[in-house]
């Protein structure tokens, strides 16, 4: 390289790299570049420059405008329900209103939302109807409508049973659309993230607050052009928590009063009573516009048009005679509708089900539940849906019904642990229940009307539900009868899931999970760390199951699923949860011991005042604290109350600190030693000055015969097992096992001792 370009180049780069905190400029590193490829930010550097050659040239910009990738934009996407936008394809087809249908309504919302009405005036709007009356497919229609005119500034469609609810997730979203829609408010909020990444997490008024409202300032006077942009909430009633529904709403508003924000906000809802009287206080109503959309038989003629439009295309679609559905089924078809469009579009999934004897086999079913129809029903739209939801169930062959029952339920168990399983939902159910994926889709292949396989990489991933109502049936004995979820299906996968999990911890050796799907239809990261984060999410949705349909009151646990949750080994639960996206899991010991027989409770969990074995006249001692036991030695499980010295909720943390892992000699891991020696405290013997490090086993409590020996607990001395620890008091075994003592706590063991003095 020639002396000039190396002069010209010094100074700049010295400069850059000095900034950078970066080692000086490596001229060895340039490459052959011509001056016209040099980036034009650094043509100034070369002003006057001719016949210049650069080698292995790498220029470094100090523009603070410039912004290398978009981790933060990044880490917001993560936290965010992409799959709840109104164009995702876990949605893909949405609702709409078809055939140019309830065109006065759309219009008004139009009109509300580009400031071409009176009621613009108010940025709040909130449309309420009973459920399915079609409030999702105009929310979609309005939505689709705004951002062709750009005037959308984010959508969130939610549902409870497809696991998008989780009220924590809102404003990520909202945000992440926000810079889809405006990139120098990414390009803010990207910094922000990068700076400070726990706002993701944080309470939902600093979420707004840091998330929309502080990047918006910054943005003045650009945020200008965002004024009257519109956010759609459709399906509002189904965020997960009625006191998350009343705090965001109550933020929203108080974003509005005090100009904070300059959306319009569209909330869309069932008129559920707490949402009526949140929105009826004093100060929001001068805010709020409202439309009512209740079930009317204005719709009948756009429901006909829809019905003849739809049912044609399935005759053309299977060389049907022009009279296969005459003008007098098409009424009938249009009453037991009811006004109700998620009734039109789940006949019309029934009737075109390729899993049928055809559309004239199905169509004659729908037809007959016009005979059962009575004064009453016509009246009670839920009722009406129930036979339809009840028409669906009983073409499902009897041999399967229990499966499919149970593929249901333990669907809705799981979604209710981890809302967001990021694709591998049908190789957790076709494991749990023993079922090859061909077979599970099949089974689901009868329920097409009312639910559909989303696909993750052309792979199947996901079972969605087009509608809630379906599931709200589903778990309602008194509405579903005998195709309740909650009846047998219940016990029977019980097993299923203790049976599931004893094969994981069978299967798990030398502390390294190993889930032992048989099946699976999605292939494995290719990431070591996504890998081990996957499993330990599954695995961690595996043991929520498991205590949720425990202690279930549907119906009590049996003696032999009591018999089996006895030989789980629970001391593996925070070893092989620890790599989950979680950090702990709430449970209900309480709850869990009363559904148990009365033979089966002391062995599958009991109460412990002394679960650690401590010496009772020691400064240590738990004093009133009840700790329970989870299973039989050697592979029970410690368990702390959570917050309340005598409550039956506790936590399990996934990690060791807060649990206590009855193991023994012959099952030491890794994990365990090295534990010991990270966390172990360096002890002076008493007999010389030497500093040793405890030996991992002593962390292991007492031996399993001793663990079940109920007098230990009453012992005024400590056992200590003299050749093992000839070196170590007792009372200095017993600070080691207080490691392991949540810090409340602990903190409760002084206060006693500090009373007791």
């Amino acid at each position: 390289m020639c002396n000039t370009a190396k002069r010209l180049l010094q100074p700049y780069d010295l400069v850059s790299f000095h900034n950078l905190s970066s080692p000086p400029f490596d001229y060895d590193r340039l490459d052959c570049v011509a001056m016209s490829d040099v980036p034009p930010s650094s043509i100034q550097m070369f002003d006057g420059a001719h016949d210049m050659v650069l080698y292995h040239p790498i220029f470094v910009s100090n523009n603070t405008n410039h912004i290398p990738g978009k981790q933060g934009l990044d880490k917001l996407l993560a936290h965010s329900m992409c799959n709840a936008f109104h164009d995702s394809s876990d949605r893909w087809p949405p609702p709409r209103c078809h055939y140019d249908s309830r065109q006065v309504l759309r219009k008004t919302i139009t009109d509300w939302a580009t400031g071409h009405s009176e009621a613009s005036e108010k940025p709040l709007l909130w449309m309420y109807g009973p459920f399915g009356v079609g409030k999702t497919a105009v929310a979609q229609n309005t939505a689709e409508a705004l951002a062709g005119l750009m005037k959308l500034a984010a959508s969130l469609f939610f549902s409870r049973p497809n696991g998008r609810n989780n009220p924590n997730r809102i404003f990520t979203s909202i945000a992440y659309q926000l810079t889809l829609q405006c990139p120098p408010f990414g390009e803010i909020l990207d910094r922000m993230i990068i700076n400070n990444p726990t706002i993701l997490t944080a309470a939902l008024p600093r979420q707004f607050q840091e998330l929309i409202v502080v990047p918006l300032r910054r943005m003045v006077p650009q945020s200008a052009g965002m004024d009257g942009w519109v956010i759609i909430l459709d399906g509002f009633d189904e965020i997960d928590g009625i006191e998350a529904q009343r705090d965001i709403i109550n933020i929203i508003v108080t974003s509005i009063q005090d100009c904070a924000t300059p959306f319009r906000w569209f909330i869309l809802s069932r008129p559920e009573a707490h949402i009526q009287r949140t929105m009826r206080v004093g100060h929001i109503t001068p805010l709020l516009y409202t439309l009512d959309l209740p079930l009317s038989s204005e719709d009948d003629h756009e429901i006909l048009t829809f019905l003849t439009k739809e049912l044609q295309k399935i005759r053309e679609h299977h060389g049907l005679s022009a009279s296969w559905c005459t003008e007098v089924e098409l009424a009938i078809l249009v009453k037991l509708a009811g006004g109700l469009w998620i009734y039109v579009n789940t006949i019309i999934r029934f009737i075109g089900d390729v899993k049928s004897f055809g559309p004239q086999s199905q169509l004659r079913l729908v037809l007959s539940l016009a005979q059962q129809e009575t004064s009453p029903l016509a009246n009670h739209p839920l009722a009406a849906m129930d036979l339809l939801y009840d028409l669906v169930m009983e073409q499902i062959p009897s041999q399967i019904l229990l499966t499919v029952r149970k593929i249901l339920l333990l669907r809705h168990v799981m979604r209710n642990k981890v809302g967001d399983n990021r694709g591998w939902e049908i190789d957790f159910i076709a494991n749990v229940l023993r079922l090859p994926i061909e077979e599970l889709l099949a089974a689901c292949g009868f329920l097409q009307s009312v639910l559909f396989i989303a696909n993750n990489h052309g792979r199947p991933s996901q079972i969605q539900f087009y509608h809630a109502s379906f599931m709200e049936y589903a778990q309602d004995p008194q509405r579903s009868k005998n195709f309740c979820v909650w009846g047998d299906s219940l016990e029977n996968l019980r097993l299923d899931i203790i049976e599931q999990v004893n094969s994981v911890h069978s299967c798990s050796t030398g502390g390294s999970l190993n889930l032992n799907f048989t099946y699976r239809e999605l292939a494995i990261p290719e990431d070591e760390y996504e890998t081990r984060k996957r499993d330990g999410t599954i695995y961690y949705a595996m043991i929520g199951v498991m205590f949720t349909l425990w202690g279930h009151q549907a119906s009590a646990v049996t003696s032999s699923t009591a018999a089996a949750l006895r030989n789980v080994a629970f001391s593996y639960i925070p070893r092989f949860a620890r790599d989950s996206h979680y950090g702990n899991l709430m449970i209900d010991c309480g709850l869990l011991r009363h559904n148990l027989p009365a033979e089966y409770r002391d062995k599958v969990i009991r109460e412990s005042t002394n679960p650690l074995h401590l010496n009772k006249n020691s400064s240590f001692h738990c004093g009133n604290i009840h700790a329970f036991i989870l299973g039989a030695a050697p592979n029970g499980l410690i368990c702390w109350p959570y917050h309340e010295p005598k409550g039956s909720v506790v936590n399990i943390p996934f990690s060791y600190g807060g649990t206590w892992l009855y193991e023994t000699e012959s099952s030491m891991t890794p994990d365990i030693e090295e534990v010991a020696a990270s966390e172990s405290k360096r002890v002076k013997t008493p007999d010389t000055e030497e500093i040793v490090t405890p030996d991992p086993q002593e962390i292991v409590l007492l031996e399993p015969e001793a663990i079940r020996t109920p007098e230990i607990e009453d012992s005024e001395v400590l056992p200590v097992d003299t050749e093992k620890n000839t070196t170590l008091e007792a009372n200095e075994i017993q600070r080691r096992r207080l490691r392991w003592v949540p810090k409340w706590v602990r903190d409760s063991m002084l206060r006693s001792q500090i009373r007791r003095q």
